[in-house]
Order: structure tokens, then C-alpha cells, then sequence
């Protein structure tokens, strides 16, 4: 069986899944804990700004109720305490649903912004992290590489992913909504060699700021011959330098403390500025109070799922199809997991028949095969067989 939990932007306030938002260490000793019990054969974690999600596969037959259990108590012994009504944000998927939601992640069909790019590559990062702890084997590896495959599928046929749109183009959107115009506007990313950063610094790219700071963690930013003699990189200790200058400020590091504070912030700015905060990180990288400040406008990744929901309307027909690309996808690997889990059945059928062949022939014994299935199956069951026969 595989099962999985979820808390994401659907259920789950940003300052919940902060707790969740766990460091490579702690994703391995997560990983391995769970696979240390009995209960549990295979474990996943996909971690994103927007999503934590834990999937298990188990052979074990001891009810959903017990591994969830085990599974909060792991996760809330990485974090070190208890969080209060954690199950009252808590997804839980078995089976087919649990399949399911692992197509539609990977093709970005649960995303904030449907068809965004950047949850394909996670999920590979994610089953990728698990093999490397052996905590992943026949069925999450499967399972990982044939969603993956659907996915790349879907964003082939389908539009979902045509428009461009990822959140790191929300924010941008955001900021112009206050601002109403990039012109001789300036930008500051902390961060912008992160993938999320980094993103951000090339759709910038194509507006027309008239400078654009950057701190950097390694010198390889990325950035487009068109308009970087616009883009000064900056060292990470200097950017409340910088703050007062900026109109825009986007943070999105993958560190686990604040970027910025409230009270270096006032202490930085000229506070009849009209300046934009937009914090893309999680856990978050902008202290949230700057938000009381006089003409300051803070969003972080709650509040980016507004601006996603006009741009997810627009992609309607787009997402049918790429629902039912998604059910032909989970049907393929049911059945798989389903022939999977009979081969002795298959095996020890194969053999019995050889026996009744080697006693009464092969034509009395594939007769006696088909009236068995006459009388022991369902009609349901024995249309389909009939089905597989006429074809």
C-alpha cells in the first residue's frame, strides 16, 4: 500500500509548514527513522516552499491510523515539540488517491500556479535523496519514475505549463500591482543564486529596472547578456545598504533565520518610500512585522496564491486533459502494483496448470481453466476477460 501525508498551501498556514520545512540532515534522519520500523518498507519526503510531503509504501496490513501516528511522532521529534491541532491540517492519501496526487504533483496540477516547471524537478530531487538513504525500493521508485514520465508527457501535450507563469513571476506581478510601473525602478534579491532567486533575477531581467542588486552565495549566477550590465552583485552583509535604495526587496534563501528584521528595516529606510517586501523563502526570510510600517507592502507565499488564481482560470481545457492523462497514468501503475503483489499467485497458476496439462492434456485442463473463471468470477470479471480474448 502506499500512503502519504500532506500539509501544503491547500490546508496548511504558512507558519505550520515552517515547522516542516526540514534541512538535508534532518530529512535523512526522518527517512531512515521511519524505515527503521517495521511497519514501513519505503519512505519519500518532497519538501517545497509551498508542500511537505511524506510517502510510504507497506506491505504491512495495520491500518492507516497506526503509521500516521508514527509518522507525526517522528516528525515532531525532528522539531522538538508538539504542534497544536496538527491533524486538523493533515492530508492523508492511500492507495489510488495517494497514486494519484503524486501524478498531479509532478505536472504541477496541485501547484499554487498549475503547470509550474520547478515541482518536476523536486520530485526527482526528492526520490533522488531517498535512494541515496536506501529508503526507497521497488514501489516509491516506480511509482516516482512513472509520475515523472506522465508528467513530462503532459507539459508535451497539454498547455498548463506554456504560459511561463512560476511564483517567482507572481511576485513580480505583486510589486507592479503597488507600483504600477518597473521604470527606473530598483530591485534587490537576497538570494538570487538559489533556484528560486535565481528565477526571479531573470524575469527581471526583461523589465525595465534601472538596477538590479543581487547577494550571492557562489559567483555562478546565471544571468541573460540581455540587460546585465543593469545586475551589481552584492556581499550578503551588505544588503541593508542597499535597502533604502530599493523599491523592491525579494527574499528567498533556503537558510533558517531571518533575512531581514523589523527593526534593522526602519532603522535602514526613508519611510515616506513606497517599497515592496515579497518573501518567497520557507521557513520565511523577512520578519512579517514590517508589514505595520508606514508605506511598506509585505507578501510572502500565502498571499501569492491571489495573484496565482487568474492565471490558473485561463488554463481550464488544459487541465481536463491533463486530469485524464493523469487517471490513464494511475490506472497503468495499479495495475502494475497489482501484478506485482500476485506474481507467487501468477507462479504457483503457471505450475498447477503444467501438473493438469502433464494429467488430462492441455485441452481439458485450459477448458476446466475457463469454466473455473465462468463460475468463480464476477460478470464484471468475466466480460473483461472476454474483452482481452476477442481483441
Amino acid at each position: 500500500m502506499i500512503l502519504l501525508l500532506s500539509l501544503s498551501f491547500r490546508n496548511t498556514p504558512q507558519k505550520i509548514r515552517e515547522y516542516f520545512a526540514f534541512e538535508k540532515g534532518e530529512k535523512e534522519r526522518l527517512l531512515k527513522s521511519l524505515c527503521n520500523e517495521e511497519i514501513i518498507d519505503e519512505a519519500a519526503v518532497l519538501i517545497t516552499c509551498n508542500r511537505t510531503e511524506i510517502y510510504i509504501s507497506t506491505g504491512k496490513d495495520k491500518g492507516t491510523g497506526s503509521i500516521i501516528n508514527l509518522i507525526l511522532e517522528k516528525c515532531e521529534a525532528i522539531i522538538g515539540h508538539t504542534i497544536e491541532n496538527l491533524r486538523d491540517y493533515l492530508l492523508c492519501y492511500t492507495g489510488k488517491g495517494a497514486v494519484s496526487h503524486i501524478y498531479k504533483v509532478s505536472a504541477g496540477l496541485d501547484s499554487m500556479v498549475i503547470g509550474e516547471d520547478q515541482i518536476l524537478g523536486q520530485v526527482k530531487d526528492a526520490i533522488e535523496f531517498a535512494r541515496e538513504c536506501n529508503t526507497a525500493g521497488l514501489y516509491l521508485n516506480t511509482l516516482f519514475r512513472d509520475a515523472v514520465t506522465e508528467a513530462k508527457k503532459i507539459k508535451t501535450e497539454t498547455l498548463i505549463s506554456k504560459s511561463g507563469v512560476s511564483t517567482a513571476t507572481l511576485a513580480l506581478r505583486a510589486a507592479k500591482d503597488v507600483l504600477l510601473s518597473f521604470d527606473e525602478k530598483k530591485l534587490l534579491i537576497i538570494g538570487a543564486s538559489g533556484k528560486i532567486g535565481n528565477i526571479v533575477l531573470k524575469n527581471a531581467l526583461s523589465y525595465d529596472f534601472s538596477n538590479i542588486y543581487v547577494t550571492k552565495r557562489r559567483h555562478n549566477i546565471e544571468m541573460s547578456p540581455n540587460g546585465a550590465d543593469r545586475v551589481s552583485i552584492i556581499e550578503y552583509h551588505d544588503r541593508y545598504n542597499y535597502i533604502n535604495e530599493a523599491d523592491i526587496i525579494i527574499s528567498a534563501t533556503g537558510g533558517p533565520h531571518f533575512t531581514l528584521t523589523k527593526e534593522h528595516i526602519e532603522n535602514n529606510i526613508i519611510k515616506e518610500n513606497k517599497k515592496v517586501f515579497i518573501d518567497l523563502a520557507l521557513p520565511c526570510d523577512i520578519d512579517e512585522r514590517i508589514k505595520d510600517v508606514n508605506n511598506i507592502y509585505y507578501y510572502n507565499m500565502d498571499d501569492m496564491k491571489k495573484f496565482a488564481d487568474e492565471n490558473n482560470e485561463k488554463k481550464k481545457l488544459s487541465i481536463e486533459k491533463a486530469n485524464s492523462m493523469v487517471e490513464e497514468g494511475v490506472e497503468k501503475f495499479l495495475k502494475w502494483a497489482l501484478f506485482q503483489e500476485n506474481l507467487k499467485v501468477f507462479s504457483d497458476t503457471v505450475e498447477n496448470l503444467e501438473k493438469e496439462m502433464s494429467r488430462i492434456g492441455e485441452k481439458k485442463t485450459l477448458e476446466h481453466l475457463f469454466y473455473r473463471i465462468r463460475d468463480n468470477g464476477s460478470l464484471e470479471a468475466l466480460q473483461s476477460i472476454i474483452d482481452i480474448f476477442s481483441v
